[in-house]
Parts: C-alpha cells; structure tokens; sequence
C-alpha cells in the first residue's frame, strides 16, 4: 500500500518529506532503529554489523551538507545483514553504484565527502524531524510521496 493510501486511511500519521531516493527499492516500510551521528558515522557500522532483521536504520545527521554518513561500503553490509532500509537526516555518497543497489536508501543530498571516525552519536536515542518524532521501534513507511512514521504497525 502507497503513502498517500496509508495517510488516507490513517490520516493522523505525521510524515515527513524532502527525502530522496538514492538505490533500487524506493518503496520500504520496517520498525526502525535509530542512530544520531554528528558528522560522524561510526555508529552506522556497528548497527549494519548485526542482523536487521528488515528494520529501517534511521540516520540522524541532523540535516548536516559537511560529510556523507553512508556510502557503498556501508550499504553492502545493510544488504549482507538484511536490512529493509535506510533513511539518512543528512547526506550519503556513492550514489552511481547505490542506484544499482537492492536497498531502501532515502536522503537529503550527497556530499562526496567521507564522514569523521570519532566513535561520536547515540544509538537508538529519539529526535525531532519537522515536528516529527523519531523514536525507535516505531515504524516507517517510505515511498516517493514521502515518509510516515507511526507509533504503531499500520494495517494495510
């Protein structure tokens, strides 16, 4: 079921929207998982490293244009360790071979830059995204049309 379906038979689910898609798959839905990275993705490949069991890695870069929080490398192992998606608060680079890849990757923009090792951020801490919040175990659905986060499963 599409966004704007899900949205009109729920239609007090918050969305969010200004994300873009970057790989193959441009329709996800998953129980997120949530990782703030400050210009600075060490945390994303300690989440990747384990099983996502098809849960949505939400990446909170707080809208930073300095570096990339997510490349190719970092995409292989989301796929290898059964990620359902990824959406980065921020920018990812790499974007030539992500587009061939058969993940959910959603964005703000790229940025070739690669980003800080510094062992910096939280994981599975909440945030805001424009009036949104983003906590995890909830859940995403994302498509073209934009994201809905819900505290809940949504019955198709």
């Amino acid at each position: 079921m599409t966004t704007p379906d899900l949205s009109d038979k729920y239609p007090h689910v918050p969305f969010i929207l200004g994300f873009k898609p970057y790989a193959n798959i441009t329709e996800f839905a998953g129980k997120i998982v949530t990782v703030e990275c400050p210009d600075d993705n060490s945390l994303v490949r300690e989440i990747l490293s384990n099983d996502g069991e098809n849960s949505i890695l939400f990446i909170n870069g707080h809208k930073s244009n300095n570096v990339a929080l997510l490349g190719d490398n970092l995409a292989e192992l989301a796929i290898k360790n059964n990620w359902g998606g990824i959406i980065v608060n921020g920018c990812i680079r790499d974007i030539q071979i992500l587009r061939n890849m058969n993940l959910g990757i959603y964005a703000l923009g790229a940025c070739p830059k690669k980003s800080n090792k510094n062992g910096k951020g939280k994981i599975n801490g909440s945030f805001v995204i424009d009036e949104v919040n983003i906590q995890p175990e909830y859940w995403a659905y994302v498509d073209q049309n934009g994201i809905l986060i819900s505290a809940n499963e949504l019955e198709s």
